[in-house]
């Protein structure tokens, strides 16, 4: 593994803040353990590994079924489903996916091109997304970013690709990518991503890129950053009424 102990100590402490449970439990160099958290006014069950450590956080109800084996580990969308329909208590639970989450803690080599300008306006990133299918906006969040890139190329007018950043906790850089569908596979994604990236950790920002399951390009673009995966978090939604 390339990220640095200190680097995996505060990816610990940002997530150990989010799923409010001590700040040293899920540190790297703690013995892996398991803890099981409530959720207040959600209708989400959320499952959190993060190296040898698993959170599991869920309205009451469903939390007493799934802690009454505090060893167990739910590694698998299909199998918690169907262990908590068959309890009854969710008998409408569907599964919003599994995201790895990549991380990376060195900067690299941007080499500028004079057929791309960048612009950092929160207006052309929403022209961006309106330009894009619906289905590839929406598996985006850039909507709220701290920080944008976006790209135009000096034949057009209308923006290429763009990258994002947001970092709520002021640990971690919550990093997105949206590139025009006919324009892949031209680096453009890479480009964007890269300078969100080189912000992020010039601001003592941690990237970190979630990639859901399937999503085979978003994987092979954050691999050729160099980000590592180093834990997931799968989500369950709840029927409303629970």
């Amino acid at each position: 593994m390339n990220l640095e102990f200190g680097t995996r100590a505060i990816i610990a402490l940002a997530w150990a803040r989010e799923f409010s449970v001590p700040d040293t439990a899920l540190q790297p160099d703690r013995e892996g353990a398991s803890f099981f958290v409530p959720s207040l006014g959600s209708n989400r069950v959320e499952v959190l590994r993060l190296g040898e450590h698993q959170v599991v956080r869920a309205p009451a109800d469903i939390l007493s079924l799934l802690s009454d084996d505090p060893q167990a580990r739910f590694l698998d969308d299909r199998a918690l489903l169907g262990l908590l329909r068959a309890s009854g208590l969710a008998p409408s639970v569907r599964s919003l996916g599994i995201d790895a989450l990549t991380y990376l803690d060195s900067p690299f080599e941007i080499v500028d091109s004079e057929a791309i300008t960048v612009s950092t306006d929160v207006d052309d990133l929403a022209e961006l997304r309106e330009n894009s299918p619906h289905d590839d906006a929406a598996s985006t969040t850039l909507d709220g970013c701290d920080q944008c890139f976006v790209l135009f190329s000096d034949t057009g007018s209308d923006p290429v690709a763009g990258a994002g950043y947001w970092a709520p906790g002021g640990l971690l850089a919550e990093t997105t990518v949206l590139t025009h569908p006919g324009l892949r596979r031209h680096g453009l994604g890479r480009y964007a991503a890269a300078l969100a990236v080189d912000d992020a950790l010039s601001e003592g920002l941690i990237p970190q890129a979630r990639i859901r399951e399937g999503q085979d390009g978003a994987g092979v673009l954050a691999t050729s950053l160099g980000f590592e995966r180093l834990g997931s978090l799968l989500t369950l939604k709840l029927h409303d009424g629970l």
